[in-house]
């Protein structure tokens, strides 16, 4: 037998090799490509995100202001301490003020904090050529805030000015304008605090005005070729965006080597496919027809030996998943969905529960209800989570064997064979997990001082019971209460001393409750309030009593007080929530009867009534405290 030429062979593998290398080069290009397109994306998304954040901050940091102003505008002109104690509490929150100001409706300024480093502004007036003039008058027209361009400060620097307009109530109640509650930034603190626990290092940032650059934060190693300018809201003055330069730092962790990985492989295993087949054709040309045969017999003989180590393998496998599954924490079972027949359990399935194995099948097959309480229903919900592609991990309840229940979160998944339904279940019990949520779930509601829930809580059960009020049509009455004179029982006898009188009144509100839905919370400060759900003013009046009544009994000397003892000054509001009104008018109506007991002499309650608005505002040496 003549041998077949070699070339026509190896031009062939050449030929292929070549191919090869050319489909490695194309992938790695194309996931070379993809890589770039999502590093794009990535760094989109992120400059985005950032620049909704910063947003979301300012707006977060500048409600204070809002706050004052609702007080004032609610409440008349606030006393020039109370004004400064509400501004200080502002300027402590967010360090980015430059100042907070009171300009008078002559637009001349009254009142400023801090002074130090704002002498300049101390006689300021601002005058029809003033580039801001046109944005405070259409603030003063519409009653709503107004932030401004960057502009040259009296103080020096550029800055910000957010004008609040505030306004009091004659006595025919018509609003008259009363001036401006003015937040004064400059740019470089504003931008370096709203960016401080935003961006991580992985931007260069510059605020744009208009398109002209006001503000820079510039990080080595950035891509000028990947920069994004976002449009940003700096509360409601849409002038401003920001230009965001990603740095090599942040596109080096979000690369990966898998396109050179790929092209690696891929040129590995041609050369290893064409090597292989150069082999091939070499041991072919050397083997003749017994080379054949004694193959095709190799290859039976491997084709049987596989397929019996595959069965034992498979018997192993088997036995070791089931040894696996009895020494498991967790329950795991098959049974067909019709029958309810078992198909499989391991030892945790009926022994967490308390049953023995016979006990536990015969339940599930003739009495399902008694052994999970609405199996029928839970089955149901089971196929349509399966059929629409949602999760289906359930959290139920188990019956034990003495009747008691347990937690179980159950994974599932049905498995349709022929025309049978299977259910494989893997389930847990996750009860001290459950428990350990409620648990931190109560104590982020309560505040770490006195014990009472915190104003957030307050906030969210006002809400809460203010629609299911409106739901039923009952009354809620709101009680705020502060301690008379407390800076100077503080100044007078220390901090300990005044957190100490502070549980003390803590654990007096609490006793006060006699009711379940009426809780006490701490509002800020000294300042506490009573939520008393379907609960009418003489109710209300009546809990006041109660609460000056045990005050008086813990007889806490304060030495700074009239009195000589600690006392507490309560305002009162009742409300109906099936008004138009919200329940922020609420808490309103009881801060402006707390500043009446506070004006006609403290440690007494008063009760807000319609007239009450109607009243001139504290003087301003008026008392607070």
């Amino acid at each position: 037998m003549r041998a077949r030429p070699v070339w026509p062979a190896r031009l062939a593998l050449t030929l292929l090799l070549l191919a090869l290398c050319l489909a490695s080069f194309m992938l790695w290009r194309q996931l070379e490509s993809s890589q770039q397109e999502r590093l794009r994306e990535h760094v989109n998304f992120q400059a985005h995100a950032l620049a909704r954040q910063l947003e979301s901050n300012l707006h977060g940091e500048v409600d204070s202001l809002q706050r004052i102003a609702r007080l004032w505008n609610s409440l008349g002109r606030l006393p020039q301490q109370a004004w400064e104690k509400e501004a200080t509490l502002a300027l402590a929150d967010f360090p980015a003020y430059q100042s907070i100001q009171w300009v008078g409706a002559d637009l001349r300024m009254r009142w400023l904090l801090p002074l130090e480093g704002n002498e300049a502004a101390v006689n300021f007036q601002l005058s029809a050529d003033h580039p801001n003039y046109p944005l405070a008058m259409q603030a003063r027209n519409s009653g709503e805030q107004r932030f401004s361009n960057s502009f040259q400060l009296v103080q020096g620097g550029r800055g910000f000015v957010l004008y609040t307009p505030l306004y009091l109530r004659n006595n025919q109640g018509e609003r008259q304008f009363d001036g401006f509650l003015q937040g004064v930034f400059r740019v470089e603190p504003l931008m370096s605090e709203l960016l401080a626990n935003l961006d991580k290092g992985d931007f260069s940032v510059r605020l744009l005005e208009n398109g002209q650059r006001i503000y820079s934060r510039e990080q080595p190693d950035n891509l000028a070729l990947l920069t994004q300018q976002v449009p940003i809201a700096l509360l409601n003055n849409r002038n401003f965006s920001l230009q965001l330069s990603p740095t090599q730092a942040l596109l080096q962790r979000l690369n990966t080597p898998l396109p050179q990985v790929v092209l690696g492989a891929s040129l590995a295993i041609s050369l290893l496919l064409v090597a292989a087949l150069a082999q091939a054709l070499t041991s072919a040309q050397r083997a003749q027809a017994l080379q054949l045969a004694n193959q095709r017999l190799q290859v039976e003989a491997n084709r049987r030996e596989h397929t019996e180590q595959e069965l034992r393998d498979s018997r192993e496998r088997l036995q070791l998943v089931l040894d696996l599954t009895d020494s498991s924490h967790d329950s795991l079972f098959i049974f067909d969905t019709q029958s309810r027949e078992l198909l499989h359990m391991n030892q945790a399935t009926y022994a967490s529960l308390g049953y023995h194995p016979e006990q536990f099948a015969q339940l599930l097959r003739d009495n399902p209800e008694q052994l999970l309480p609405g199996f029928y229903a839970w089955l149901e919900l089971v196929r349509s989570a399966q059929r629409d592609n949602q999760s289906r991990i359930f959290q139920r309840e188990m019956r034990r064997r003495d009747g008691s229940s347990q937690p179980a979160e159950i994974n599932t998944q049905l498995v349709q064979l022929g025309e049978r339904e299977y259910l494989i279940g893997l389930s847990r019990d996750n009860s001290e997990r459950l428990q350990l949520e409620a648990r931190l779930q109560r104590l982020s509601q309560l505040d770490g001082l006195t014990g009472l829930y915190n104003r957030r809580f307050f906030d969210q059960q006002l809400q809460g019971e203010w629609r299911r009020l409106r739901r039923i049509g009952a009354p809620l009455t709101l009680l705020m209460l502060d301690i008379d004179h407390f800076k100077a029982y503080n100044d007078a006898l220390g901090h300990l001393a005044g957190d100490d009188a502070l549980r003390k009144v803590g654990a007096t509100l609490q006793d006060c409750l006699q009711r379940e839905g009426d809780v006490a919370c701490r509002y800020g400060g000294e300042e506490f309030a009573m939520i008393l759900a379907n609960t009418g003013i003489e109710g209300g009046e009546h809990m006041a009593a109660r609460v000056h009544e045990l005050i008086a009994a813990l007889d806490i000397a304060h030495p700074a007080s009239p009195q000589g003892r600690l006392t507490l000054s309560i305002g009162l509001a009742m409300a109906e929530p099936v008004s138009e009104e919200q329940a922020a008018s609420l808490v309103a109506h009881s801060d402006q009867a707390l500043y009446l007991a506070k004006h006609e002499g403290r440690n007494r309650t008063c009760i807000w009534s319609p007239g009450m608005a109607r009243q001139p505002a504290p003087p301003q040496d008026g008392v607070t405290g």
